[in-house]
């Protein structure tokens, strides 16, 4: 678990002769902010000029959103082993990287109170514990070319220099000049609440923890608004947050009340639940993909340098890769040959014979036919009419999938393609992959369809949801019967026939976006402001280049922040395969240390 820096040598060669130190500035020093530094400091003692590197963060480098003081009951929706901040060969395609302890690893050696297994969702803080480690052995083995200083401090303002560089200005008034400039400042802001007035349902946001939710009392009517990840966290805050605690018995999950949890009325939108996550048995390595593969994505653009529509020339071949995962995995469990099955789907598909093959399938096995919300953001509604009795056998029917698990759930194994195939996602959207009409497409429908499908709680937690059911602590609302009035800013809900039951707290528990300009970070609003980054699109979505529609060649912007410009930027790298967050932090090291890559034999 011991890390090393060494890096063979002889595949890299620095450019031009001796030349003056590089000076590098960090904005912001999350895991995505974390895994550029690494590779920066590892690249760094391969080359022989000096560096001196500047971490801007008003906070302890690392952590990010994933706070140590985050609560305990705060939990990952990644299994432990599936989280590592350092790259080895498969995550940087084939390159050597950095050795040292995955996050499961990790927690074997620091964490020896409690039996960690490699496929279990851990506590949040203890994410933030590792990542506090990992910036820690950087700094530990830094090479004596690199000069690292951590400014505790916010920045805010940047200049562009006249001879290209830039000039970072903090707080305190002081100003930091470097030549390349990494931002990565993590989500949107989190909406501003208005000044609570009288008659007004006070509002709240979900994070931080528990600080966020301390003036809800027990005599509140709470609303919730979402039904997601952030829902799930308000939810836990204000329940075993508060002294409950969950029971399990014979008979199942109960709920025992400690007399401090407020009553909570949850929903959303769309009114739809997020699928949970499934068991994933320990060792299970995924198959590659046979249709939607990442050539048949680069034929794609090839022949679209215009932009593709995504429901017209991508889905098919996504619903096609559904269908090979389903029916093979139906044809295992019914004693045949999965790649045999799977071969027969996806020549079928080449034949344009997809749809008849599906129903000869289903007929051979005396099977459903895959359910459309699989890949049809558009196909499931919630109904208004006994719609808590609809979300409780949503939950219910879903649980069993996941209990099931990804080996032996046909349904769960074909949503998982939206998963195994994110890095073919990534490709189809990122750089103008698509047409304008089928961008804003894909970001308002199928990619909350993506969430809701495969980026959804645990099982554990919707098991709770239903033991706060029964507990009456939580009930369901269709989002049609939330009533808001302009004028006094009160909230209600429309409860049986038309009891009208007012809402004392809303807590809003749905992840901001970064598609317009509100909601983007205050730094990235001042780049803006100031000319430095400009919108590709018309519509003020997040495509940043300069005056001239050019990228600045020694600014980057990564992570959450970039979320519209690039697709699915919010999760904490892992090694074991091909990582883009690793691939895009060593290219960025790269260009920054002027490095380039010789060809591998």
């Amino acid at each position: 678990m011991e890390l090393s820096t060494a890096l063979p040598k002889e595949r890299f060669v620095a450019t031009g002769p001796e030349k003056p130190v590089i000076r590098i500035g960090i904005v912001g020093c999350g895991s995505r902010g974390l895994a550029v530094l690494e590779r920066l400091c590892a690249l760094a003692g391969a080359g022989e000029r000096r560096v001196e590197i500047s971490v801007f963060d008003p906070h302890r480098p690392g952590p990010g959103l994933h706070s140590v003081e985050q609560p305990q009951y705060l939990m990952l929706n990644t299994v432990a082993s599936q989280i590592s901040m350092f790259p080895d060969q498969a995550a940087l395609g084939g390159f050597s990287g950095r050795q040292g302890p995955n996050f499961y690893e990790w927690c074997l050696r620091f964490k020896p109170e409690r039996a960690v297994r490699p496929n279990e969702f851990l506590p949040r803080p203890w994410l933030g514990e590792y990542l506090a480690w990992t910036y820690d052995e950087v700094i530990r083995t830094l090479p004596e070319s690199v000069k690292l200083v951590h400014h505790a401090q916010v920045v805010d303002n940047i200049e562009h220099t006249d001879l290209g560089g830039f000039v970072l200005s903090t707080g305190e008034g002081q100003r930091h000049q470097v030549d390349w400039l990494l931002i990565t400042v993590g989500h949107a802001q989190a909406p501003e609440l208005c000044d609570n007035q009288d008659g007004a349902t006070r509002r709240f946001n979900a994070y931080p923890q528990p600080r966020s939710l301390k003036a809800i009392s027990s005599t509140d009517v709470v609303g919730v608004e979402g039904l997601g990840l952030s829902a799930m966290d308000v939810v836990a805050g204000l329940t075993v947050g508060r002294g409950g605690r969950f029971v399990q018995a014979p008979e199942g999950l109960s709920y025992e009340p400690s007399g401090h949890e407020p009553r909570v009325l949850m929903y959303s939108r769309s009114g739809l639940p997020y699928r949970t996550r499934p068991d994933i048995s320990p060792h299970r390595t995924g198959t590659s993909a046979l249709i939607f593969t990442l050539s048949a994505v680069a034929d794609l653009r090839a022949r679209q340098p215009r932009g593709l529509d995504f429901e017209a020339q991508v889905l098919p071949l996504l619903k096609a890769e559904m269908y090979v995962e389903y029916f093979g995995m139906i044809a295992a469990l019914h004693g045949e040959s999965s790649a045999r099955v799977k071969s027969e789907v996806a020549t079928a598909f080449l034949l344009g014979e997809l749809e008849e093959k599906a129903q000869e399938l289903a007929e051979r096995h005396g099977v459903p036919m895959l359910d459309e919300s699989a890949f049809n953001p558009r196909h499931l509604k919630a109904p208004v009419d006994n719609y808590a009795q609809w979300v409780r056998e949503f939950i219910e029917a879903d649980l069993q999938e996941s209990i099931a698990d990804l080996d032996h759930s046909p349904f769960k194994a074909a949503v998982e393609v939206w998963r195994s195939c994110r890095e073919q996602l990534r490709r189809v959207v990122d750089n103008q992959g698509l047409t304008p009409e089928s961008h804003k497409v894909f970001f308002r429908e199928y990619a909350p369809l993506v969430n809701r499908m495969v980026a959804g709680p645990q099982k554990e937690r919707h098991q709770e949801l239903l033991a706060l059911a029964d507990a009456g602590v939580l009930q369901w609302v269709h989002g049609s019967k939330v009533m808001h009035s302009e004028t006094s800013g009160a909230v209600s809900v429309y409860l049986s026939g038309s009891q009208l039951l007012p809402l004392d707290a809303v807590v809003c528990a749905h992840v901001s976006d970064n598609l317009g300009a509100v909601t983007q970070p205050k730094v990235i609003q001042q780049l803006r402001a100031s000319g430095i980054i400009h919108s590709l699109n018309s519509d003020d979505e997040v495509v940043y280049v300069d005056s001239h529609g050019k990228a600045q060649p020694n600014l980057w912007i990564t992570g959450p922040i970039v979320e519209g410009a690039t697709y699915y930027n919010h999760y904490v790298p892992s090694s074991g395969s091909y990582s883009r967050a690793f691939v895009d932090a060593d290219r960025i090291a790269r260009e920054m240390l002027g490095i380039s890559m010789l060809l591998r034999v």
